[in-house]
């Protein structure tokens, strides 16, 4: 009797440590970027394509994926890694080449990091 009455204690007691286990699991990062034009309005329609890379923004390659901005100017980009990221806008001629192009830091777990840029005449590169 007294081997059931500790069997039955430790099976209560592993039932509320797993009972109480409750990891909380942080989404991956996330990338929302604003684009607006000179003129500080929205622009829908705008693709958004997203680097890992300075030299892969540079040169336009092994892009992560490309978005189109929604009626509001807004992309997100979900499930990300933890780093910093580069961006590419354009439309109708016009692009973000003389603005923000990067995340300032490293984007973390559990956060929506949120960025504006603007398009206008493409910067000369040379």
């Amino acid at each position: 009797m007294k081997k059931i009455k500790i069997i039955a204690l430790l099976a209560l007691i592993f039932l509320f440590q797993a009972c109480n286990k409750t990891e909380t699991e942080l989404p991956a990062p996330q990338l929302q970027i604003n684009v607006i034009s000179k003129y500080l309005v929205p622009v829908a329609d705008a693709s958004v394509s997203l680097y890992a890379t300075e030299d892969d923004w540079f040169l336009k390659q092994d892009t992560i994926a490309t978005l189109q901005t929604d009626a509001a100017g807004k992309v997100l980009f979900e499930s990300l890694e933890e780093q910093k990221y580069y961006f590419f806008v354009e439309k109708d001629g016009l692009d973000n080449t003389s603005d923000v192009a990067a995340t300032k830091n490293a984007l973390q777990i559990g956060q929506r990091f949120e960025v504006v840029t603007k398009l206008d005449q493409p910067f000369p590169l040379n």
